[in-house]
């Protein structure tokens, strides 16, 4: 019996693991806030760190500056407005978008050196 229930062991972690790990939101997320004339994108940071985010938007039926990227930091417990998306009238309008997220943003130094 003992070796049975040790032979189940590994089924069980990993039924428990799955379970938790899809039961998580995730912790910077895309917010969505639907108006009349427009729609106003906002990312929200859950963790107790601030963080780094790159956006992409690829829009359908929207005004031009939709499809620049945005990188900004979101800094911790908050949610930051990123974009309004302004549909164009008699045209169907949806979009997708790209956001990852990483723990700091880097800046890219460069240093010229005569030669």
């Amino acid at each position: 019996m003992c070796i049975e229930f040790l032979k189940k062991i590994p089924q069980l972690l990993i039924f428990i693991s799955a379970t938790i790990a899809f039961s998580q939101d995730a912790p910077v997320r895309l917010i969505e806030d639907l108006q009349k004339k427009r729609t106003i994108l906002y990312v929200q940071n859950d963790t107790d760190t601030s963080k780094s985010v790159f956006l992409k938007i690829n829009p359908t039926g929207y005004r031009k500056s939709a499809q620049r990227p945005i990188i900004k930091n979101i800094p911790a417990k908050s949610k930051t407005q990123m974009l309004i998306l302004i549909p164009l009238r008699d045209v169907s309008s949806s979009y997708t978008y790209d956001l990852i997220v990483n723990d700091e943003l880097k800046n890219l130094e460069t240093t010229k050196t005569d030669k």
